[in-house]
């Protein structure tokens, strides 16, 4: 939706973000994080010169990720690693040669729909995903891109164990199936909010006012005179719905990910 500090998409264009309505929180947060300023800089230098660790001012950690990502891709093409600290979600776990073939997890079955960064300790970053939905694991000893291999998951605690919990269950299921569970992928409940607030965001960038933006995302009620007097409930939406986006813009997005 992004090129440059233009968007390519109208904001007024409800089709064009309708997809996003069925994403995973961790691709709305990467729709805002593309679309900060200071990241598109640091992303496009590093990638520009390779992404040579000594030559970027900037490391992808900054940001949350364990590499730069393009920031013209858009959600269905883009595979952003979040790193632990920042993603609650992440599964961490050892990789062993199998003793059975049968239990084995192969990554060559995924080929196609992961993306694996190597850390400089030897640790591998996994993602699985489809542009929609995905699934994080963090690979501590061990391997999966050496073939299949014998899976051994480090949960521990309550509380701090849900979420990872999740993404195994999601894992197993892919496992089982070779399809992403929908069951186990339920849509956000505050995916529409998120997406109103991307598109005030958008619309924002393009100078457009609280009135035109209310008439547009609201109500066409707002494009009436006197409509602030004549429609307060609307005036009051429009109000937090532009708070809402200049907060997720200046980092609130990383919320999503916790």
């Amino acid at each position: 939706m992004c090129s440059g500090k233009e968007h390519a998409v109208d904001w007024r264009d409800a089709a064009a973000y309708a997809p996003l309505l069925a994403a995973d929180r961790s691709i709305f947060a990467w729709e805002w994080l593309r679309r900060d300023p200071g990241y598109r800089v640091a992303a496009e230098r590093a990638i520009q010169r390779g992404g040579q660790a000594d030559e970027q001012p900037v490391p992808p950690e900054r940001w949350g990720l364990h590499a730069f990502e393009p920031p013209d891709l858009p959600a269905s093409l883009a595979r952003p690693l979040w790193c632990a600290n920042f993603h609650s979600y992440v599964l961490k776990m050892d990789a062993d040669r199998p003793g059975a073939a049968t239990d084995a997890f192969d990554l060559e079955r995924f080929r196609s729909i992961c993306r694996i960064v190597m850390a400089p300790e030897g640790r591998e970053h996994l993602l699985i995903s489809d542009g929609l939905r995905a699934i994080r694991v963090d690979v501590l000893t061990g391997t999966l891109a050496g073939g299949p291999a014998q899976l051994r998951y480090r949960l521990g605690g309550f509380a701090s164990a849900e979420r990872p919990l999740l993404t195994l269950r999601r894992l197993l299921a892919l496992w089982r199936t070779g399809q992403f569970a929908s069951s186990l992928h339920p849509r956000e409940a505050r995916a529409k909010r998120w997406l109103l607030m991307l598109r005030a965001h958008d619309a924002l960038a393009t100078g457009a006012g609280q009135r035109e933006i209310a008439a547009e995302l609201l109500s066409r009620k707002a494009g009436e005179l006197r409509w602030r007097s004549r429609c307060p409930s609307v005036r009051l939406q429009v109000q937090r719905l532009v708070r809402g986006a200049r907060l997720m813009a200046t980092g609130g997005y990383f919320e999503l990910l916790r």
